[in-house]
């Protein structure tokens, strides 16, 4: 228990707390005390996309990778030395990166124009 007590104070140290800011609080609570350490929150824009749009996990997860640039595409692997083909599968014209195979992509630009014609959504 005392190992935990001082770790505790070690995270508040490490993030630039007191122990008597901790103590004059008007209102301590547990919130009141994470909110504190951890500290400003930047939101970003894209985070509604990803946490709020009901749809597959796995959709969820491959939206993210895109978002992030993460997402394994030919290019990304050829510079890890996995493939040397960089050719886009779908459309054999330009090579595959995430740029060109959410936007730039002649068959992925129909496979989305119709899917959402599908859903009724016109853009």
């Amino acid at each position: 228990m005392v190992k935990k007590i001082l770790k505790a104070k070690q995270y508040s140290i490490d993030a630039g707390i007191n122990l008597t800011e901790i103590l004059d609080m008007e209102n301590l609570s547990i919130k009141n005390l994470h909110m504190m350490l951890r500290g400003e929150e930047h939101k970003m824009p894209w985070r509604k996309f990803v946490c709020n749009n009901g749809g597959v996990p796995k959709w969820i997860f491959i939206l993210y990778l895109a978002i992030i640039g993460k997402l394994s595409t030919r290019d990304r692997l050829a510079r890890w030395g996995v493939t040397n083909d960089l050719q886009c599968p779908l459309c054999n014209v330009e090579e595959e990166s995430i740029e060109h195979l959410f936007f730039k992509c002649t068959y992925a630009a129909s496979f989305w124009r119709k899917l959402l014609q599908w859903m009724g959504i016109t853009r």
